[in-house]
């Protein structure tokens, strides 16, 4: 494998900042502009720690190393963001929570934004099905906002297997459908749940529907079709995170 296809482009202020806290000895090197120096501090601190070269440059050359516009004056070379096994996956739902899978969601903003809610509200780790992805592209990372260092996320071609041994380990499997008549809130939503959310095409695949032990959809008004896949998975996963926590505790 050449030194290239071991690197990986990360932008972004929140999510540069949360690799230089999270794996700080998988940064490479450095680019920002001058009015991120300040904002960026602890990633130029983490980086010249580790002898690694980092650069101020101007808007055009970062645009240039980052590919992309939506850069936030900030760029990280890195070694590729590890993806977590289905074993390990499995392993840490045995202790409960919620674990959320994807269906064919394969655009890297709802990845990003299902990610940096699933951080939010404490999901346990995220499935992507139905993909040949095998890493996070660096437009999920800067959407997620620090959320894929957080949440442990594995690829997975057989997305109905992986449900199976969830539902061994005790994992009820709800899956969204805008159809349903139980909906959220109202809904009971058990402490060990997976989230199963299709993409805004096709939904959840027949296969993957005769896995889940229940619908669920999301009241509301009704004055538009459906909400966006990651709006979506905000609102179950504030769901469930509610519904999971203990009922004196604060929120």
């Amino acid at each position: 494998m050449s030194n290239r296809r071991q690197e990986q482009i990360v932008y972004g202020v929140h999510a540069a900042l949360a690799l230089a806290e999270r794996r700080p000895d998988d940064i490479i090197r450095v680019f920002h502009t001058e009015a991120r120096r300040l904002d960026v501090g602890p990633l130029l601190k983490a980086t010249a720690a580790r002898r690694r070269p980092y650069r101020e440059v101007d808007e055009e050359e970062i645009a240039r190393v980052a590919k992309t516009q939506h850069h936030e004056g900030v760029v990280v070379v890195a070694r590729p963001l590890p993806m977590a096994t289905m074993p390990e996956v499995l392993r840490i739902a045995e202790a409960g929570g919620t674990v959320i899978a994807l269906d064919g969601v394969d655009n890297p903003h709802n990845i990003g934004a299902i990610l940096r809610s699933a951080a939010w509200f404490g999901a346990k780790a995220m499935i992507i099905g139905g993909t040949d992805r095998r890493t996070l592209s660096g437009a999920a990372q800067r959407i997620a906002q620090g959320g894929a260092e957080v949440v442990p996320c594995a690829v997975t071609d057989e997305l109905p297997r992986a449900l199976k041994a969830l539902k061994d380990r005790g994992m009820r499997v709800f899956g969204a459908d805008a159809r349903s008549a139980t909906s959220v809130p109202g809904a009971s939503l058990p402490a060990s749940l997976c989230l199963v959310l299709g993409n805004e095409g096709e939904g959840i695949s027949s296969e993957v529907r005769r896995l889940c032990d229940q619908m669920i959809s999301i009241a509301g008004s009704g004055q538009v079709e459906s909400l966006n896949v990651s709006v979506a998975a905000g609102v179950l996963l504030a769901a469930a995170w509610g519904a999971q926590q203990p009922v004196n505790s604060p929120r």
